[in-house]
């Protein structure tokens, strides 16, 4: 008997957000020309809270008393354009569910919410990324009324959600799940429950180029086993040259601003007017200590480091630098922490860096969040960089620089790093730095090939969607038959995934020509050298 095509249920509570479900669709409509049953489960306003309205974040500081309604006619209107149909989570709920859902939460002291559990399930654990998200807080303070009681509504979310897809897998019994990015409460829930089951979960989410798509395989988003498997897999293989030019293209794009991506960061200027403005003397060692904005990713541990905290670890840098006078050192704030590019702001990094940059050593100098200053400037001004996990450091190492990283996520074990990995000896590794700051040449290429990975390899292109902006996405197609087999390589490795079983990521091949590596290594070169050439002429 020949097997069945699978079943695919789609969970897209958040489907009025185009840049994921555009691409959500896209992939059923493609697994639905290749024989497959889909099923698209989107929210009624089932939630008392959710990802979509928060204050914190894009949604309006308070929640209109219609936001539900609007979110659900948004994402209703967006399936119907799309040919798509759909159903409402609430089918698989009834008013019991409130009563109880809402019970149970009423039963828990505040306290214990992180470590709230029902049915086994760690709704408490589940949901709290959303909370670092909702308040764009470090620390949940669960003595504060706003806190516990967000934090109780997301509970009680969780639940329900948790209820409904049960019933939901218990009725369609998919063979595979399709969501966004796994990280966020309710996408959290679907995600574990999911695997609990034997229910393959891929979730979708943003690539760092605009164009691309990323999916993740039975786990979230935050989670780097996937990118470290795929680094110890390349991690030998030489970039081709014109791998080296498609990545040239992608970094020179992120430095001057003309990316349309997510970031933060204004573009590219001149690294001489940069020291100058920053009072600093060109003759002397600049340093460069890059911040990163720590509430999405705090919630999983592998992004946390050997320090307590972030705040920790700067406090022992700058107790460093104020012992070594003959050091310049410059402490970028991330611009995503409160500055007018920033999605909202951090309310407790912005407090600690006010209050930081009032006790200064006379050798440092604070570039606040809202500050015009360039960061990708300032790694190239500096000879030394120091980062918790932020993205410019693979940058900056890019550029030929050293970078000492304190923080976890996509971080440890990279050569072309240089680790802090033990607080108690922290200064006698800084005395290292200080006496070695140059960069060998293969680390410089192990950053090249790391960053082909991390912003292409890892990712897949995706055409059938415009993105005119960051957040929307817009079909790029005429119909279903441009999705049919053999019409677009990416949709085909997807749906082959899907239906198959089989890995994503494609294997390195056995070898590249023997002379590849010398190739890589000049063409690394010259593209090094035409980017130092720039950073001394750009206005």
């Amino acid at each position: 008997m020949t097997p069945r095509p699978p079943h695919i249920v789609c969970f897209a509570p958040y489907a009025d957000w185009t840049l994921h479900s555009a691409r959500q669709v896209t992939i059923l409509q493609g697994l639905r020309q290749r024989g497959c049953t889909v099923s698209a489960v989107l929210c009624d306003g089932v939630f008392s809270d959710c990802d979509m309205h928060q204050p914190f974040t894009d949604g309006p500081q308070h929640r209109p008393a219609k936001a539900c309604l609007l979110c659900q006619a948004g994402a209703a209107g967006h399936f119907a354009k799309w040919g798509m149909p759909y159903r409402w989570l609430g089918r698989w709920l009834d008013a019991d569910d409130f009563n109880t859902s809402a019970a149970w939460v009423t039963g828990l002291k505040p306290a214990t919410y992180p470590d709230a559990v029902w049915n086994g399930w760690e709704l408490g654990d589940w949901v709290k990324s959303s909370l670092h998200s909702h308040f764009r807080h470090n620390v949940l303070d669960l003595s504060d009324p706003r806190v516990a009681q967000a934090y109780a509504s997301y509970l009680n979310s969780a639940r329900l959600a948790a209820v409904a897809l049960s019933r939901l897998y218990d009725e369609e019994k998919p063979d595979v799940q399709l969501t966004m990015n796994g990280r966020m409460g309710v996408l959290r829930v679907a995600l574990e429950l999911a695997k609990q089951r034997g229910i393959r979960t891929l979730c979708e989410e943003r690539a760092y180029v605009l164009e691309r798509m990323m999916l993740f395989d039975n786990v979230h988003c935050l989670d780097n086993t996937a990118l470290n498997r795929l680094w110890r897999d390349w991690q030998d293989i030489p970039l081709t040259v014109s791998e080296i030019d498609d990545l040239a293209a992608v970094l020179h794009r992120r430095w001057t601003g003309s990316s349309g991506e997510m970031v933060i960061s204004p573009p590219m200027a001149d690294t001489g007017r940069i020291l100058s403005d920053l009072g600093f003397d060109p003759n002397r060692p600049v340093w460069a200590l890059f911040t990163s904005c720590v509430d999405e990713c705090i919630s999983d541990p592998s992004w946390g480091g050997v320090f307590p905290s972030q705040e920790t670890w700067i406090e022992a840098t700058l107790a460093y630098i104020a012992r070594h006078p003959n050091l310049q050192l410059v402490i970028r704030v991330h611009p995503n922490t409160g500055s007018l590019r920033a999605i909202r702001s951090n309310p407790q990094e912005l407090a600690y860096f006010a209050a930081l940059a009032n006790r200064l050593p006379d050798n440092v100098r604070l570039v606040d969040s809202a500050a015009t200053v360039s960061s990708y400037g300032l790694a190239a001004a500096a000879q030394v960089g120091l980062i918790w996990y932020s993205t410019v450091g693979l940058e900056m190492a890019t550029m030929g620089r050293t970078v000492v990283r304190a923080g976890g996520g996509w971080c440890p074990g990279k050569s072309f790093l240089r680790h802090a990995d033990d607080p108690a000896a922290y200064e006698r590794f800084l005395d290292e730095v200080a006496a070695r700051p140059e960069i060998t040449p293969a680390a410089t290429v192990a950053a090249w090939r790391f960053a082909y990975l991390f912003f292409l390899r890892q990712s897949l292109p995706f055409p059938l969607v415009d993105i005119p902006h960051w957040s929307a996405g817009r079909m790029a197609y005429a119909g279903p038959a441009a999705l049919a087999a053999g019409r677009d390589p990416s949709l085909d490795a997807i749906c082959d995934a899907i239906m198959t079983g089989r890995s994503l990521v494609a294997a390195p091949p056995e070898r590249r020509s023997d002379d590849m590596a010398a190739k890589e290594e000049l063409a690394i070169g010259a593209r090094i050298d035409d980017f130092a050439s720039a950073s001394h002429r750009r206005d």
